[in-house]
């Protein structure tokens, strides 16, 4: 598994420097890994964005966005193999602590850029198994599926306070964790778990993106948080990913927590991560559920058999929490994943 993570990095390195063979300008390229070396970001960004139309491009703006997010292939790579190898008896939640540390408050919309990027050099036919794909296209689908399962990690991470409450060495609950979870049971199914107390249910208004969200605050413990849900009606609704806090009109207020000295509690809110009106919501349905399913499923389509085995782990992680251990061939469901946290914070 190691060398087989080892030569898609160097495949993506050499399709950078030859520029794809697409006609790309093999100075520029190399101006263009110069910059990502250096951590340039912005400036891979800036140069190319706006004139992208080669896989050359398109690779390297994957990869700026993955720099932005805080993440590197090589540094993903690093923490599959790390996790994978640790003690602990789920690699999965290895994998999410391990991965916490590299994110930041921009890393899920970064990644889900990248994710984007990526797909264009394969025309988005990496969960197409009636498409057949040359060895540097299966290495593009293992990188949109390891930035996929990125997503998930860092979304989780959001909504814990503690992250190492997930780790088997650490013992206690996380009281975010556990109204995340009872805010996710609330917002697919329509119940208010007995562990956590709830509050009437209003809407609430973003008005610079023109979003309504349901709102409600779960308490356990003595302990309360805010939580939003989209749609505002509906039978499939699901709670947005959030971060920080923020007035309903002016996002740039955004403030990191309520001992803030700015933080007034009568203006303040949860604040969702979409900031644009034509942005759909991350929420985590999306994100812990849909990205996971598709994460691994990308990169199952695109390794051989042995390594697939490795990287479903994580993916059994997650439905044996819910009594279906070893079913990795059925997709993992809200229910599931809401089942895992519950068991990983005790």
């Amino acid at each position: 598994m190691k060398k087989r993570f080892i030569s898609a990095t160097l495949i993506a390195a050499t399709l950078m420097f030859s520029a794809c063979g697409d006609g790309g300008d093999g100075e520029s390229a190399l101006e263009t890994q110069q910059l990502l070396d250096n951590g340039n970001f912005s400036a891979v960004i800036a140069k190319l964005e706006s004139s992208a139309s080669t896989q050359s491009d398109y690779l390297a703006l994957a990869s700026a966005y993955m720099g932005k997010a805080g993440f590197s292939l090589s540094s993903i790579v690093g923490t599959v193999i790390a996790s994978g190898d640790s003690n602990e008896s789920s690699s999965f939640s290895s994998y999410v602590t391990k991965s916490s540390t590299n994110s930041n408050s921009r890393s899920l919309g970064d990644l889900d850029t990248a994710v984007s990027y990526y797909q264009k050099v394969v025309n988005n036919t990496c969960l197409d198994a009636n498409v057949t794909k040359n060895s540097a296209e299966k290495d593009i689908c293992l990188y949109v599926g390891l930035s996929k399962v990125s997503q998930t990690a860092v979304a989780i991470s959001y909504i814990v306070d503690d992250i190492d409450v997930l780790s088997d060495t650490t013992t206690g609950t996380d009281n975010k964790l556990t109204t995340s979870t009872c805010a996710m049971e609330y917002a697919a199914k329509g119940t208010s778990n007995a562990k956590c107390t709830f509050s009437s249910e209003s809407n609430v208004t973003f008005t610079k993106s023109n979003k309504i969200y349901g709102d409600i605050n779960i308490t356990v413990n003595g302990a309360t948080f805010e939580y939003l849900i989209t749609p505002v009606s509906g039978v499939v609704r699901s709670t947005a990913i959030t971060n920080g806090f923020c007035t309903l009109d002016d996002f740039t207020t955004r403030v990191s927590d309520k001992n803030a000295s700015s933080f007034n509690v009568a203006t303040f809110h949860a604040c969702p991560l979409n900031e644009n009106n034509d942005t759909n919501d991350s929420t985590t349905e999306d994100i812990l559920v849909k990205a996971l399913n598709d994460g691994v499923d990308s990169i199952g389509s695109a390794v051989s058999e042995d390594v697939k085995k490795d990287i479903e782990k994580f993916k059994n992680d997650v439905l044996k929490a819910n009594g279906r251990a070893n079913d990795v061939n059925t997709t993992i469901a809200i229910d599931d994943i809401i089942k895992y946290l519950e068991q990983q914070n005790q």
